[in-house]
């Protein structure tokens, strides 16, 4: 399983005709070419993923300070400076590595860098079979740089299509090289030496775990370790994994137990998890497999005694097994997504579930939310119903599912729920129990969503503006938040979500406040969106944010 990880190249065939190129700036203008002719041959590989220190630290066999030297072939040697984990020592050289360093920038000769490998054995793989001959392996992102001033730069994909380059240096766009003054800004090696050996320690207590053949007794152990790796971590992108996650994820699995997996699909997902749930682990189709865990997802879904984590988790993974289309349906309006080998045989069951919790104002505003999307548009009835739900939901999470549900068919659509948002639905609540991103305990974050009009891009855009604004419940006093601190977010054509903090709370009044997503242009508010209400107070611990009303309830 661990291959999948540690041969890395084989992730990455869109990079093969320029991986040996030593990137310079005067090539760029070719690469970014080779790049963006390659995009269609395999757009999801091209996320260079981002490992943690600690998965580094799991996924390798061996850790060495190294300096690298390049022959007149572009051939890259690595001889060992210090070892800080591993058998290596002092003076070996390894002489294989070109293929996994060919991708990380800059990487020159006399450069001193960290390195994180793995020996174990891996696949060859038909595109790159040299690389599998080296008996060690990089991992995935597995290279620090030392600098002169012996700080550590951390590599990440500065554009995708992209290599790898190190942090503050730019190859691309405005190409450029870090100040002296930011490279003392990043830890010292003795710092990131401390925090490797620390690791060390902190991976040792559980490595017997993932590396055992997993029985059931190991289970909660599992589990307790993946709730323990979600606190305070974004997994929202996928070129952000956790290696440590991931392989729990994979030993729980193995045990073939549909209520351990879904249990764990809560906690930590990567891309494909949801087919992984409905087909064997080696990606054969078997019709009674995946009728009995489809069957599974339907039964825990409908279940109003089972927790409710485990409920929304069904629905994702029912949700995103339907966009698998294997016979796509079109037409302008939304019709029931489900079209496909997994699910077409439990098609009516599953749409008789989700609209039964969809009506039923006892269930969870969120739940409903989600089962609203297996609903069909198409018909007229089906309209005027949901638009009757709306009128009378106290959710503003309810309310906001189905405006952003209305606006995927048609601004005329969404027009006619009379929505207070106009041009732009928006809601600010606080992040949800099921959210990829885990606030750490006892602080509080947020999460916005937003999906404009279609004509709204057009006729606003260039002369409107967003904020957030904290407006005093009491006094009507607001504030435009300039400095919030943001976790994650994205923003595309039409829509958009941030995670985020509040910070400074020192510079608001005490008192209750509500906090929306804001558009003005001119002077004027064009849209306001579905607020969340919060109180800040002053406590003996100092002063305090709280969320009085979450808007998903």
């Amino acid at each position: 399983m661990l291959e999948d990880f540690v041969f890395w190249p084989e992730i990455y065939p869109c990079l093969i005709d320029f991986r040996r190129m030593n990137v310079r700036m005067r090539r760029f203008g070719f690469i970014l070419l080779l790049q963006i002719l390659l995009l269609p041959l395999a757009i999801h590989a091209m996320d260079m993923p981002h490992y943690d220190l600690d998965s580094l630290v799991y996924l390798s066999t061996d850790i060495i300070i190294a300096n690298i030297s390049i022959d007149s072939h572009h051939k890259f040697t690595a001889t060992v400076k210090g070892s800080l984990y591993g058998s290596l020592r002092p003076g070996e050289q390894l002489v294989m590595l070109s293929e996994f360093l060919s991708f990380f920038q800059p990487m020159e000769d006399g450069q001193e860098v960290v390195l994180f490998l793995d020996r174990r054995p891996h696949q060859p793989y038909f595109l790159y079979p040299e690389a599998s001959k080296s008996p060690f392996a990089v991992i995935p992102s597995g290279v620090y740089l030392i600098d002169v001033y012996e700080h550590v730069h951390e590599y990440y994909q500065e554009s995708n299509p992209g290599l790898y380059v190190a942090q503050g240096y730019r190859f691309y766009f405005n190409p450029s090289l870090p100040t002296k003054d930011e490279d003392l800004a990043l830890p010292s090696l003795d710092e990131v030496k401390a925090r490797i050996s620390a690791s060390l320690s902190y991976v040792q207590s559980f490595r017997s775990l993932l590396d055992k053949v997993a029985t059931e007794d190991d289970a909660t152990a599992l589990l307790s370790l993946l709730q323990s790796r979600s606190i305070g971590r974004n997994h929202c992108l996928i070129a952000t994994p956790d290696g440590i996650a991931a392989h729990a994820v994979g030993q729980l699995r193995s045990l073939n137990d549909p209520h351990f997996l879904l249990k764990a699909y809560g906690l930590y997902t990567d891309a494909g998890s949801e087919l992984a749930f409905v087909q064997r682990e080696n990606g054969n189709r078997e019709k009674e497999f995946t009728a009995a865990r489809v069957k599974y997802l339907i039964q825990t879904l409908s279940d109003v005694k089972a927790d409710l984590s485990m409920r929304v988790a069904a629905v994702k993974i029912l949700l995103r097994v339907s966009m698998f289309h294997t016979n796509p349906q079109t037409g302008p309006s939304k019709s029931l997504p489900i079209d496909n080998e997994w699910l077409a045989d439990s098609a009516g069951e599953i749409e008789a579930t989700a609209k039964a919790i969809f009506d039923d104002e006892s269930q969870d505003a969120h739940l409903r939310g989600l089962c609203l999307q297996f609903l069909s548009l198409r018909q007229p009835e089906m309209i005027a119903h949901v638009t009757r739900v709306y009128s009378r939901a106290q959710s503003e999470g309810l309310r906001f599912a189905i405006e952003e549900y209305f606006l995927e068919v048609s601004d005329a659509l969404y027009e006619s729920l009379k929505p207070p948002g106009g041009p732009v639905a928006s809601i600010v609540e606080l992040v949800p129990d099921d959210g990829c991103y885990k606030p750490n305990t006892g602080e509080v974050a947020f999460f916005s969503e937003y999906r404009e009009r279609s004509d709204f891009p057009d006729r606003w855009q260039a002369t409107a503006s967003s904020h957030y604004v904290l407006t005093n419940i009491q006094t009507c006093e607001r504030f435009i938040l300039k400095n919030i601190q943001k976790l994650t977010g994205w923003d595309g054509a039409l829509n958009g979500e941030t995670t985020f903090e509040l910070t400074h709370l020192s510079d608001f009044p005490l008192g209750n406040y509500s906090l929306g997503l804001e558009y003005r242009q001119n002077g004027k508010i064009l849209s306001s969106g579905h607020k969340v209400t919060l109180a800040i107070k002053d406590t003996s611990g100092g002063r305090t944010l709280s969320v009085m009303q979450p808007s998903n309830r």
